[in-house]
């Protein structure tokens, strides 16, 4: 079965993030052909990277970079969901991407942003260049929420559009379907 991570890419306290990651798990979960977890960065916790040698060496030494690798190692694809923090992305999400390498490697990434006017397109821009460097391949779908804050209701929860679920299921129709053939090419490369 085709494994999806959701990265929750925000450690900011009374962060917006969890919401749409939680929208999207929850959109990800009723699909039958894909097993999916999310991730939420709160949670892993990881310090600022602090393993002494590079980890395109794959010499990881702490327990926590080990634990990490295991669970993005498992991963066929991916979705981050990712603020826009002065035109880019979170120091949180940078880092917990610095401390792999090879785990990337050849799956499918897909984005859901969020910002002011520009819904964090300006994060999604520059993680596509993380991403190409690590061997990720990156999707055309994704999903930004402009001024997130316009759509909240009296409760501070998102009220999400159906435009934006129909978006969202075409993005996961195409993570699922890179995640899977790509799993399959790379099983040819061991």
């Amino acid at each position: 079965m085709t494994k999806i991570k959701i990265i929750a890419g925000s450690t900011r306290p009374g962060r917006f993030n969890i919401q749409p990651a939680t929208w999207i798990y929850d959109l990800a979960k009723g699909r039958k052909e894909i097993e999916v977890e999310l991730l939420d960065l709160m949670k892993v916790n990881l310090p600022f990277l602090d393993e002494p040698v590079p980890p395109s060496q794959n010499q990881y030494s702490k327990e926590h970079t080990k634990s990490w690798a295991k669970i993005i190692d498992g991963a066929d694809g991916f979705v981050f969901v990712t603020p826009e923090y002065n035109h880019s992305f979170s120091a949180a999400l940078k880092n917990a991407i610095d401390y792999l390498f090879k785990e990337w490697h050849y799956k499918p990434v897909a984005f859901v942003s969020y910002g002011s006017l520009a819904g964090g397109a300006r994060a999604v821009e520059h993680l596509r260049g993380v991403a190409a460097e690590i061997k990720l391949y990156d999707l055309r779908e994704q999903i930004l929420l402009p001024n997130y804050w316009d759509n909240l209701d009296a409760k501070g929860q998102y009220r999400f559009t159906s435009d934006q679920v129909k978006a969202a299921n075409h993005l996961l129709d195409a993570l699922i379907f890179w995640g899977t053939e790509m799993k399959l090419s790379r099983a040819k490369l061991v």
